[in-house]
Parts: structure tokens; C-alpha cells; sequence
């Protein structure tokens, strides 16, 4: 078992604004939710700002869970699906509605 590692990169979006895409993986595709979640910790005030989250990585619904804790202040957090794209799955922000999709 193995902490997840995360890149964290900002990109400009066609529709004028920048989101913060957040990839992880698993080592060996296996991990604890003490080893998650100490990941997450590792990486939590990138989390929080003015961006929308999108998140894309394999692994456990709790991972996911935890990083949509963690991600909550921002102003919208999607999820990638290989046959939509990014889709909101939370939002603050009038910009973005919940089952909007994200194309980068």
C-alpha cells in the first residue's frame, strides 16, 4: 500500500477563466485512507482559493470524498468522465451549475 502522489497544475480555459487540475495516483493502486488522507492533508491549501477544482484520478469513493471535503470553499469542484469530460458535481459559484461539463 502506497500514499497517493498529486499534480497540481493551473490551465487557462477557453471560456476565459482558470481551473486548477488536480491528478493523483495510487502506487500499485493500493492505499489506506490514513495514507489518503495524509495525502490530501499534504496538499489541502492548494485545494481552498479562488479556482474551480477538477479532479481526475483513479481510486476509492472515500479518496474522492476526502478531497471534496477538503475542496468545499472553492468556487466549483468537478470530476473528470472519459466520455463527458469534467463534470460540476458541486458549486458556489453562478458561473457553474451542478452537471455542467468542463472540456479542456
Amino acid at each position: 500500500m502506497a500514499k497517493p502522489t498529486f499534480t497540481i497544475t493551473d490551465k487557462p480555459h477557453v471560456d476565459g477563466f482558470t481551473v486548477r487540475l488536480v491528478e493523483f495516483e495510487i502506487p500499485n493502486g493500493v492505499t489506506t485512507p490514513d495514507q489518503f488522507a495524509a495525502a490530501v492533508q499534504e496538499i489541502a491549501s492548494q485545494l481552498i482559493g479562488s479556482l474551480p477544482i477538477l479532479i481526475n484520478g483513479r481510486g476509492p469513493i472515500w479518496g474522492y470524498g476526502m478531497l471534496f471535503h477538503t475542496a468545499h470553499p472553492s468556487p466549483a469542484i468537478a470530476t473528470y468522465d472519459p466520455r463527458l469530460g469534467y463534470v460540476i458535481v458541486q458549486t458556489h459559484d453562478d458561473r457553474f451549475q451542478l452537471g455542467q461539463t468542463i472540456h479542456l
